[in-house]
């Protein structure tokens, strides 16, 4: 029994020291553990730190980085290659800084904008340049098959051209023969023509010269008949009156067969001018004066051709039934191949027949009268042929009491002074001092021989 109790003590002593030497095994193992796990937990923490100069924690989770990890090699290889591939697509060199493309986009203009949205720019641009390229072509393809067509026209018509300038001078040619032949012909007519005018003209002028001996013959016994009446009016106690016949200038000397113009005996040697027109009368009539000291004929004529010794006159007006004929009396009172006549002319006168009568109209009236070879006088003399008289000036009435614009009142003056000017005219031109013959427009112009046609 002693003996277990002794056993049973050393047994204890054991345990404990196995108790002991465990615990402080476990105390070296749990330091040494612990020593372990805090320079782990410290490489923990500089690998987190690392990485996290690469990638912070939320973007490690991210599915682009998960991608990434889910390759073959490494997350900040893969990035590499994706920068390479993207500088590369850029600027075509891997080895160019983000700073160098942007300076490089910069200057292209391309600043705040993505490449995407410039490349789609740029292809729509492309495809509208296409689209415009394709339409010219097209256009191009048109314009060359007009020029084509331009071209072939232009040359049937440079052949045609050739073709009808051939024509043409065969034509000429023939053209040119022919006309030789009509002008050789026409030149024998005109030859032959002459000579019978030749003939001719000196067969009138014998005539002319015949009837200027007759004219002169009888010219002689009317002056002896108007003188036998002048003494037995005067034997007889009565007053013979203004005398109102007249002599004539000159002759028809024959009718042009064919044409409405006549011969007469008057030219160039008789101051005869073209424009001249004379009155008609047949060869045995007296020529008398109407109630207005005016001819009027059965015919006027009128001269269109002035020779030395003969002209050519047309039949301007022609009364019905009446006809000329060979040695019919020609007349124009204002003709006179020595005397000159001298008019004085006041007024406005309407010679077109528009119905104004201006100062212009008087300017008409004395060219014709330059053109008449008359006079014209600067004031009513006793020298004085004939009074010509424009349209009568209306008697002004005068301006109401207390007016007082001068214009007026000057208007007023100047119509009253003309209205007062062409009364004394006509009272001077009648008085027995004077007894000038007054002519209105109208008989002024039949005095001339004017015929407006």
């Amino acid at each position: 029994m002693a003996r277990a109790r002794s056993g049973g003590g050393s047994g204890s002593a054991w345990a404990l020291v196995f108790f002991g030497a465990g615990f402080f095994i476990s105390l070296l193992l749990a330091i040494v553990f612990y020593t372990q796990v805090s320079g782990a937990r410290q490489g923990q923490e500089a690998a987190e730190d690392k990485l996290a100069q690469f990638a912070t924690p939320s973007e490690q989770s991210s599915p682009e980085i998960d991608a990434l990890k889910a390759g073959s090699g490494s997350v900040v290889t893969a990035l590499i290659e994706e920068r390479n591939a993207l500088r590369r697509q850029i600027a075509n060199d891997p080895a160019k800084t983000q700073e160098e493309i942007l300076a490089a986009m910069e200057s292209l203009g391309l600043t705040g904008r993505t490449l995407f949205a410039e490349v789609s720019r740029l292809q729509n641009e492309v495809s509208a340049l296409q689209e415009l390229n394709n339409t010219l072509q097209q256009d191009l393809a048109k314009a060359s098959e007009r020029a084509a067509a331009a071209e072939q026209a232009k040359a049937d018509l440079d052949q045609s051209y050739k073709d009808a300038l051939a024509n043409l001078g065969a034509t000429v040619d023939q053209t040119g023969d022919v006309l030789k032949a009509t002008q050789d012909k026409i030149q024998q007519q005109k030859s032959t023509l002459d000579g019978q005018m030749s003939d001719t003209r000196g067969e009138y002028v014998s005539q002319i010269s015949g009837l200027d001996d007759e004219i002169a013959s009888r010219d002689a016994e009317i002056r002896r008949l108007l003188k036998i009446i002048d003494e037995l009016s005067l034997s007889s106690g009565q007053d013979p009156g203004p005398s109102n016949l007249t002599r004539a200038d000159g002759r028809i000397v024959s009718v042009i067969g064919g044409r409405p113009e006549v011969y007469i005996s008057l030219g160039r040697s008789d101051r005869l001018q073209m424009g001249m027109t004379f009155e008609v009368f047949d060869s045995n009539d007296l020529v008398k004066l109407n109630e207005y000291q005016q001819v009027r004929g059965k015919a006027t004529i009128e001269v269109v051709s002035v020779d030395e010794a003969a002209s050519v006159a047309r039949i301007v007006r022609l009364d019905r039934g009446q006809a000329v004929g060979d040695n019919d009396q020609i007349v124009n009172l204002a003709y006179d191949p020595d005397a000159i006549q001298k008019f004085y002319v006041y007024g406005d006168f309407d010679p077109d027949g528009d119905g104004i009568a201006d100062a212009g109209g008087r300017d008409q009236i004395i060219s014709k009268i330059r053109q008449w070879r008359g006079v014209v006088a600067d004031s009513l003399t006793y020298d004085v042929d004939f009074l010509v008289l424009g349209a009568e000036p209306p008697l002004p009435t005068p301006p109401p009491d207390g007016e007082v614009d001068p214009r007026k009142i000057a208007e007023y003056v100047a119509a009253q002074r003309e209205f007062e000017t062409y009364q004394q005219l006509i009272g001077e031109a009648r008085s027995e001092s004077l007894n000038i013959p007054i002519l209105n427009q109208n008989r002024f112009l039949a005095l001339v021989g004017h015929y407006d046609r």
